[in-house]
């Protein structure tokens, strides 16, 4: 028998009405649940996806790219990269002093990460209108002679400072012995920033490059370099560009190394949700089996007729088999489809709000074509495996005692 046949009897199976009910009920219980696991599937992939894009953009936005650090980098070290990355899609290139320090004022002390840059940089930094919450994003402030600082939103409410406050940085590098005297430099409150990000909000402060030159005691010297390009993926070729160029010793790390941590910790998060939602479709899969099982029962007559008609027991299998993934690719295929055009509809219209509480005022979402691959193999996979039983059961039935089976 040709394959045309047997594609004519699966479709026939596929859209019969069948005498048992129950059979009926669960083979749309399997469709809907395959098609609700697909659906949650490439939802929360897409939602966290967005999460991760993000927190990406802000993090590296506000970092860089590619940092280059070492034990003293002079400003000629710094000339040395820049003419290494002269032909490359640079956009910004600035060197950074970057300490723990002790914050104090009015009996109030906190200890923090001090960055210091140039103003230009600061300007670009923050210069998202939404960034700056008080203040400005200089290092100056009108009828002050004093250095100015910029605070994170959380810090300056920990320390109660306001704009124009002072409050004193002091380098513990200084601290020695209980006979020395550690240096303290004073500041004015110039401007107060919000990131959006906890640990920058809290544990941040901005002063400029001399002062900060100045308060660690590096002379001439910066702690690093930071590198932003116009694009930040796939930058792994620049990075080898500048350790083999610059040599030992300096230490150049990508933005993915700078903070792995955070973007493993939402990578494993991503391949959780994936496996633990599999599992819906796994339990719908397990629906599909016990009404192929029924359905081998019921066509038990018609079987074992095809078989003395000379169809043979893998033909007879590879039918069920068809069925099966029809049915159950219906259901993958429903649920990706609407998942889809929702997550598209999201993406372009952001008609889901995200309550005050949270960073982004609306639901991010980014469909990833990968994402769409993995879900349909694994979902074709699963499907394979739980028509393998029923069709092999089909397969090994004997025309004689299939024909003469009693219901």
């Amino acid at each position: 028998m040709n394959k045309n046949l047997i594609n004519w009897i699966v479709f026939r199976y596929f859209r019969s009405k069948k005498r048992t009910g129950l059979i009926s009920f669960t083979s749309y219980v399997s469709i809907i649940g395959i098609a609700l696991g697909s659906f949650a599937l490439l939802i929360t992939l897409s939602i966290l996806n967005g999460f991760e894009s993000e927190i990406s953009s802000r993090v590296i936005d506000l970092e860089s790219h590619i940092r280059v650090t070492g034990k003293r980098i002079s400003p000629e070290n710094v000339s040395l990269i820049k003419n290494i990355l002269k032909e490359e899609n640079v956009k910004e290139i600035y060197p950074f002093v970057n300490r723990k320090a002790v914050l104090t004022t009015l009996g109030n002390d906190a200890v923090v990460r001090i960055k210091a840059i140039d103003s230009l940089s600061l300007s670009s930094l923050l210069s998202h209108e939404s960034s700056l919450i008080r203040g400005t994003n200089t290092f100056s402030i009108p009828n002050s002679n004093l250095p100015g600082i910029l605070l994170g939103y959380h810090l300056a409410d920990k320390l109660g400072l306001y704009i124009g406050d002072t409050l004193n940085v002091i380098n513990p590098l200084n601290i020695g012995s209980a006979f020395n005297i550690p240096y303290v430099g004073e500041f004015v409150l110039s401007g107060i920033f919000e990131l959006e990000l906890f640990d920058y909000d809290e544990n941040l402060a901005f002063i400029e490059l001399n002062e900060g030159q100045r308060i660690f005691n590096l002379g001439n010297s910066y702690s690093g370099v930071d590198i932003k390009f116009e694009q930040y993926r796939n930058i792994d070729s620049l990075k080898e560009k500048l350790v083999s160029s610059l040599g030992g010793s300096f230490h150049v790390s990508s933005w993915e190394d700078l903070h792995k941590t955070l973007f493993g910790a939402m990578k494993l998060e991503k391949y959780g949700s994936f496996a633990a939602l599999c599992f819906i479709i796994l339990v719908a899969i397990f629906n599909l089996t016990s009404s192929l099982v029924m359905l081998v029962m019921e066509k038990i007559r018609e079987i074992g007729m095809l078989q003395a008609l000379g169809m043979n027991r893998k033909q007879i299998k590879s039918i069920f088999l068809r069925l099966g993934m029809i049915t159950g690719s219906l259901g993958l295929g429903i649920g990706l489809a609407i998942s889809l055009v929702l997550c598209l509809l999201q993406s372009a219209y952001k008609f889901i709000p995200l309550p005050a509480v949270y960073f982004i005022p609306y639901l991010p979402v980014e469909v990833n074509f990968l994402d769409i691959i993995y879900i349909l193999l694994a979902g074709i996979l699963l499907i394979y495996l739980g028509t393998t039983y029923p069709s092999g059961r089909a397969g090994k039935l004997m025309p004689l005692e299939a024909i003469q089976y009693e219901k």
